[in-house]
């Protein structure tokens, strides 16, 4: 058992569950996401010429896809965990830090929503500030000081090739404070 094993194994923010019903769970919420975007794409604007697919037919084609692999997964899943139980094979467990998940989860619809206001650049340092610094500290010897200053140059570099990848080449707009909107 590793340090930080052993050290969340009394903690009341881990919560263990079996992994195949922590796997069928979310293949099953996956679906139906996946389902309820198939639905969408009734309101997209159907073609004006007769005989052509209209705009919807690329994200259907996709969605189909991903639907047929989602329900094959949740097969195989639950015939393979009759046959697990026949065997008499002890199940795995999955311990999840559910505050973590849950922060996490936070930041990320936080990002969503203030993105627009207060600009690309400085909100995805900011986040990747806060995801990278407390596991850059969580490491064995690790400094405070240097922490800080690899996160920093982690989310900087990070949010540059993001910038460079969305902008410029695949001609995102984003909302941008000091960047600059298109380099060429």
């Amino acid at each position: 058992m590793s340090e930080l094993e052993s050290r969340d194994a009394g903690s009341p923010f881990i919560l263990t569950v079996p992994t195949k019903a922590a796997m069928l769970t979310t293949v099953g919420l996956i679906l139906l996401g996946l389902v309820l975007l198939y639905y969408e794409t009734y309101n997209m604007v159907p073609s004006f010429l007769l005989g052509y697919p209209g705009d919807a037919f690329f994200p259907r084609v996709v969605l189909v896809f991903t639907m047929f692999w989602a329900v094959v997964i949740l097969i195989r899943g639950l015939f393979l965990a009759h046959e697990a139980a026949a065997v008499g094979d002890e199940e795995p467990y999955i311990s999840v830090h559910w505050l973590e998940f849950t922060s996490i989860l936070v930041l990320g619809l936080l990002y969503a929503q203030l993105l627009r206001h207060v600009g690309f650049e400085i909100l995805t340092v900011v986040l990747l500030m806060i995801l990278l610094v407390p596991r850059l500290l969580a490491g064995p010897g690790a400094q405070p000081v240097q922490a800080v200053l690899q996160g920093l140059a982690l989310s900087v570099t990070t949010m540059l090739v993001l910038y460079l990848a969305l902008g410029p080449f695949l001609k995102i707009a984003l909302p941008l404070q000091f960047l600059p909107v298109f380099l060429f």
